[in-house]
């Protein structure tokens, strides 16, 4: 059963969102560099001197605003003003409007005096262009990729008492509508990016979806009776998810097609909240089959399970590092819900949030950050942290429930 995106979500800004992840075109003038001015897997990395000037079209001000934002909430950045000592690496921009927005985009090693990067780029949307510049300065500065034209999905709890399936920005700006009907907080992503997963009630069954965001379609991977509730996918796209469709809720994964199907948990209790690993050799899951829920990890065909946190009597919500060696969690505390960390051999817990109720982390894309939902300022809201727990900020408006947002993977 297929239906048309474009009319489901009745959105033309949607097209126009995602579309805008690949109209940015760019020419590169520069030499291969190799230089790391900031190593972030040294703990107490240092904050680089760095200062932008932007120069031309009104727009300027707007993409060097977005750009310092950017860079901001990583903590490795010391932003001054051009000119100031001590500053090592210069960023110039020339923006010109005159035939579209154009940016003419140089970056200065000031230590060795040479520059290091000179690149032309154009586009249609100024922050499109602003966080591809934010991810080549993150590039020349690191070496790693910038996650600043990353997406966030999540969901808003409305005033009629539904709920939305939105997606916004990573720093919570252009949010858009997607689906408003019967959802619950099940949802997540593809690896590659190219489809969106969750769960509906429709008809008076619940039934897991894919939107598909190559061709803007909407398909229903499984339906059955029962609770049936998306979990994560694979790099091979399996789909895992829970289903009580035989009473008690298990473990099943399918493919995007909606065939090979399998159930993989058989036990008292209840099986939720399934999520592969990154390489997908393994599951995480929660149970309460030892009494209180708790999470475990399977192998991806449902072998070698095993438990993995033994503190607290309820932990929940397993989210995968990119790199497959953390699992973040909730867990509860002291009567509050809190976001943790552990290395996926049970060793290592780090507990990242204290202040309200913290839950749904989910991991950006280079493990560097964590997306979460807090009522710490009253209503809920989706907030962002430094995987070190700093520079917790909250991205969505206080006049809205915002809640369990889902990092978005890379686009190609």
């Amino acid at each position: 059963m297929k239906n048309n995106f474009k009319f489901q979500i009745s959105n033309f800004k949607v097209i126009i969102f995602f579309c805008s992840l690949f109209t940015l075109h760019c020419s590169l003038f520069t030499p291969a560099h190799a230089k790391v001015y900031i190593d972030i897997a040294s703990p107490g990395t240092r904050q680089l001197p760095l200062s932008i000037r932007t120069s031309g079209a009104p727009e300027s001000k707007e993409i060097e605003s977005i750009i310092k934002n950017d860079l901001e909430f990583t903590g490795l950045f010391n932003l001054a003003d051009p000119g100031v000592p001590g500053v090592e690496i210069a960023v110039n921009m020339e923006v010109d409007n005159s035939d579209g927005l154009k940016v003419m985009l140089s970056v200065i090693d000031l230590i060795e005096n040479k520059e290091v990067l000179k690149k032309k780029l154009s586009a249609t949307r100024i922050r499109s262009m602003a966080h591809s510049i934010s991810n080549d300065i993150y590039y020349i500065a690191t070496g790693k990729k910038g996650i600043f034209r990353t997406k966030l999905s999540y969901l808003v709890n409305t005033t009629a008492g539904n709920k939305e399936l939105r997606l916004m920005d990573w720093d919570g700006a252009e949010a858009i509508r997607l689906i408003s009907k019967g959802l619950t907080s099940s949802h997540s992503w593809s690896q590659d990016g190219r489809f969106l997963l969750y769960s509906s009630e429709r008809d008076r069954m619940w039934k897991i979806y894919m939107l598909n965001f190559v061709d803007y379609r909407e398909m229903v991977l499984f339906s059955s009776q029962g609770l049936n509730l998306v979990g994560g996918a694979s790099p091979d796209d399996k789909i895992s998810f829970s289903s009580s469709k035989d009473g008690g809720s298990e473990i099943y994964i399918i493919d995007i097609y909606g065939k090979d199907f399998k159930k993989l948990t058989r036990a008292f209790g209840i099986d939720v909240s399934p999520a592969f690993s990154p390489d997908g050799s393994h599951i995480a899951f929660v149970s309460d089959r030892g009494g209180s829920p708790q999470i475990y990890i399977m192998d991806s065909d449902g072998g070698g399970m095993r438990r993995l946190t033994f503190e607290g009597s309820y932990n929940t919500s397993p989210s995968w590092s990119p790199d497959g060696k953390w699992i973040a969690y909730t867990g509860r505390r002291d009567g509050k819900n809190q976001i943790f960390m552990v290395k996926s051999d049970s060793s290592d817990i780090r507990q990242l949030t204290f202040s309200g109720n913290n839950e749904n982390p989910s991991f950006s894309p280079d493990g560097l950050f964590l997306a979460f939902d807090s009522d710490r300022d009253g209503k809920k809201g989706v907030y962002l942290m430094r995987l070190h727990a700093e520079g917790h900020k909250r991205i969505t408006p206080k006049d809205i429930n915002a809640t369990s947002p889902k990092w978005s993977p890379y686009f190609k």
